[in-house]
C-alpha cells in the first residue's frame, strides 16, 4: 500500500526541512510513500532547498507562482497524488519514525477510517528575528534550559538550532513544550476514547495539520469546497461522516509542530493567469 503524504507550504523553509529530514528516518521501507510540496507562492528559499534536498523517498515539488486559497492546495496535492492512502501533513511538524507505518497499519483493512491526529508539542528548531514577543521570550527561557541546541549568533538573522543528529537521535521529541490545541484534542480522548465512542461532532476535530483517510473515499466525496480552511476541513468531514466513514484519534503517535513567525499575511485573489510549475 503506497501512502502520500501532502505538505502545503509557504514561506516556512528551514521549517519545512527539519519535516522532510524526519521522512527521511521512517522505519518503513522508502517505496511505500511518496511526498507532495504543495508550495503557496513562498518567497523564501524553500524552492532552492528543496532542490538541494536529499529525499530517502519520492520527492515531488508543485510551487504556484500566486497566492491561491487553502482549498486550492489540499485539492492539487488530492490530483498529485498516487497512494491509496493519503496523509495530509503541515509542513512545520516533524513526525517520529513510525509515522508512516502507523497510518499504513490503521488503513490496511479499514477503508472507511479517518484517522485524526491527537497529540503534539511545541518546539523552537528555528530562532526567527520577526517573532513577536511573546515567542523571543518563549525560546530564551527554551533555550536556557537545553544548552545541547545551538544558539543563534545574531539577533538579526534567521537561524536553523538543530543537528540532523539530534533529530536521528529522537533528541527534540523530549524537549517538547505543552501545545494548548493537543491538549484540548488528548481532553477528548480521554473523555471518548480513541474511537470518539458518543461524540456528537468528530467532525470538528478534522484538520489537515495531520489526517488521513484512503484516496479512494476521499475522491467519492469530490474536491474540498471553497471556504475558509477551518470551514472548508469541517465540511468535509461532515461529509465523510455521512458517508459512513468512522472518526479514530492517532493516539501512538506524537509530533513536533516548529514554531513559525505569526502574523497577519494580506492574501491577494490569484489572477487567471496563475499557473503552477512542477
Amino acid at each position: 500500500m503506497l501512502a502520500s503524504v501532502v505538505i502545503p507550504t509557504r514561506d516556512v523553509a528551514d521549517q519545512l526541512l527539519y519535516t522532510l529530514f524526519s521522512l527521511n528516518l521512517q522505519l518503513t521501507s522508502f517505496e511505500q510513500f511518496e511526498v507532495i510540496i504543495i508550495d503557496n507562492a513562498s518567497a523564501d528559499e524553500t524552492p532552492q532547498k528543496v532542490a538541494q534536498f536529499a529525499a530517502n523517498y519520492p520527492l515531488r515539488y508543485v510551487r504556484f507562482k500566486r497566492r491561491l486559497p487553502f482549498y486550492r492546495l489540499v485539492n492539487e496535492g488530492i490530483a498529485q497524488s498516487r497512494g491509496q492512502v493519503i496523509i495530509f501533513l503541515a509542513s512545520n511538524c516533524m513526525v517520529p519514525r513510525e509515522f508512516i507505518g502507523t497510518h499504513h497499519q490503521a488503513h490496511h483493512h479499514d477503508s472507511q477510517l479517518v484517522l485524526l491526529g491527537l497529540d503534539s508539542k511545541r518546539i523552537y528548531s528555528v530562532y526567527d528575528p520577526l517573532f513577536n514577543e511573546q515567542q523571543h521570550a518563549e525560546c530564551s527561557m527554551w533555550l536556557e534550559q537545553y544548552p545541547q541546541i545551538k544558539r543563534p549568533h545574531s539577533p538579526a538573522r534567521r537561524l536553523p538550532l538543530l543537528e540532523e543528529n539530534q533529530i536521528a537521535s529522537g533528541l527534540p521529541f523530549h524537549l517538547g513544550l505543552p501545545c494548548p490545541d493537543a491538549e484540548a484534542r488528548l481532553a477528548v480522548c480521554r473523555a471518548y476514547g480513541s474511537k470518539l465512542d458518543g461524540h456528537h461532532a468528530p467532525w470538528m476535530l478534522f484538520q489537515t495539520q495531520h489526517v488521513s483517510l484512503r484516496r479512494e473515499g476521499l475522491l467519492r466525496q469530490g474536491p474540498f469546497k471553497a471556504l475558509p480552511r477551518v470551514e472548508m476541513e469541517r465540511e468535509m468531514a461532515r461529509r465523510l461522516l455521512r458517508s459512513g466513514f468512522h472518526f479514530q484519534f492517532a493516539n501512538k503517535l506524537t509530533l513536533l509542530k516548529q514554531e513559525r513567525v505569526l502574523g497577519n499575511i494580506p492574501f491577494r485573489k490569484a489572477s487567471k493567469k496563475n499557473r503552477r510549475t512542477p
